[in-house]
């Protein structure tokens, strides 16, 4: 499973790329007009829950689900 964190700013983008490190998470980052973003994979659905919700909190964030896409 892949998790996507999406940002437009260059501080959160650094503070949780930190984040990630210390909880020794693997994940990829990129940079595409204007939005960094942070894929993390290798989480199942629980672990990716947990990670999400403590991360939240400790930056002070909430979070948006965009829609899974459907099956063809």
């Amino acid at each position: 499973m892949a998790t996507t964190i999406k940002t437009s700013s260059k501080n959160y983008f650094n503070k949780i790329q930190k984040y990630l490190n210390n909880k020794r998470v693997f994940f990829t980052s990129s940079l595409n007009l204007g939005v960094y973003a942070l894929t993390i994979f290798d989480l199942n659905q629980d672990q990716t829950t947990s990670l999400i919700s403590k991360m939240t909190k400790h930056f002070h964030l909430t979070k948006q689900q965009e829609p899974l896409a459907l099956a063809a």
